[in-house]
């Protein structure tokens, strides 16, 4: 799977992070309580740090100075080993982030497992 997206600022209390879910067919993309899966990929820091340091991001430099993966609420339970994004690429050309996800495509869909639901089951 593929999208393009905007590199995320740092809020507070929260490491960077890029949200996704995964859907048992195109046509079902359309209708988030079909979501099969849910979760988060975390953004190594030192590609953190050189977004951060473009114009427009200077409220990120703080909040990332406040959190680390261990202290974050979703990746702390493992320090974000399960859930951490490889990233290639510059600020110049853009990024691209690669996260190996298993995925159950037998999974039924459950209510409530979008962005800002229930983390995700290991």
């Amino acid at each position: 799977m593929r999208y393009t997206s905007v590199f995320p600022a740092c809020y507070d209390g929260r490491w960077p992070h890029i949200h996704f879910e995964v859907y048992p067919d195109q046509a079902s993309i359309t209708d988030s309580t079909k979501a099969i899966a849910t979760s988060q990929v975390a953004l190594p820091q030192n590609a953190c740090e050189a977004v951060y340091a473009q114009p427009g991001y200077e409220a990120s430099v703080s909040n990332l100075q406040k959190v680390s993966l261990s202290s974050d609420n979703v990746f702390g339970d493992d320090s974000g080993a399960l859930q951490l994004g490889t990233v290639t690429g510059d600020v110049t050309g853009g990024y691209t982030v690669t996260l190996k996800v298993g995925v159950d495509t037998t999974t039924t869909p459950a209510a409530g497992g979008g962005p800002g639901g229930p983390p995700p089951s290991r």
